[in-house]
C-alpha cells in the first residue's frame, strides 16, 4: 500500500548481493593492509642491510684539559668510508645541545683503522672532566649511502 502518487522504482536488491558487496570490499581492504604491511618490512629489511656497515663506524670522545677533545673515530668494518665529517657538542643540564668546536673532515678512513681527530674548543667553552660530549658523525659508506650518527645511537641514513 503506497500512499505516494509516485511509484517506488529503486530496486534495493537482496540481503545476498548486500553481503557479497561488503565481503568484495573487506576483502579489497584486507589485501591492501598486508600489501602496506609487508612494504613497510621490507623497507625496514632493505635499511637495515644497507646500515651493516654504518653501524660499525663509531666515536670516541676524550676531554683534555679545558679546551681540546681528542676524538677518536673507528671504522671496525671491511670497507672504507669516506667523506667523514665530526661535530663535537655538549649536553647542557636542561638537555639541548651546544657544537663546540668547528666541524673537522676526513677524507677517507680505511678499514679496521681508527684516526685520532683533535678539536679545539671555541673560547666561549670551557670544559670540566665531568661534561658530557657527544660526537656527530656524517660519513659515506663503501656503497655510497650518506649516513649521520649522534654518540652511541643508531645511524640514520642522510637524504
Amino acid at each position: 500500500m503506497n500512499w505516494s502518487p509516485i511509484q517506488d522504482v529503486v530496486d534495493w536488491g537482496s540481503v545476498p548481493d548486500w553481503f557479497g558487496a561488503v565481503g568484495s570490499i573487506a576483502s579489497v581492504l584486507f589485501v591492501y593492509l598486508g600489501l602496506r604491511r609487508e612494504i613497510r618490512a621490507r623497507r625496514s629489511d632493505d635499511l637495515r642491510i644497507r646500515a651493516t656497515q654504518a653501524r660499525l663506524v663509531s666515536a670516541v670522545v676524550e676531554i683534555r684539559g679545558t679546551s681540546v677533545l681528542r676524538v677518536t673515530v673507528a671504522n671496525e668494518s671491511d670497507a672504507p668510508v669516506l667523506d667523514v665529517a665530526v661535530l663535537a657538542q655538549i649536553v647542557a643540564p636542561d638537555g639541548t645541545s651546544v657544537e663546540l668546536a668547528a666541524a673537522k673532515h676526513v677524507r677517507r678512513i680505511p678499514g679496521h683503522d681508527a684516526q685520532d681527530i683533535f678539536l679545539t674548543v671555541t673560547a666561549e667553552h670551557r670544559l670540566r672532566p665531568a661534561d658530557t660530549v657527544l660526537v656527530d658523525l656524517t660519513f659515506t659508506d663503501h656503497d655510497g649511502n650518506r649516513w649521520h650518527r649522534i654518540g652511541a645511537g643508531q645511524p640514520e641514513p642522510v637524504d
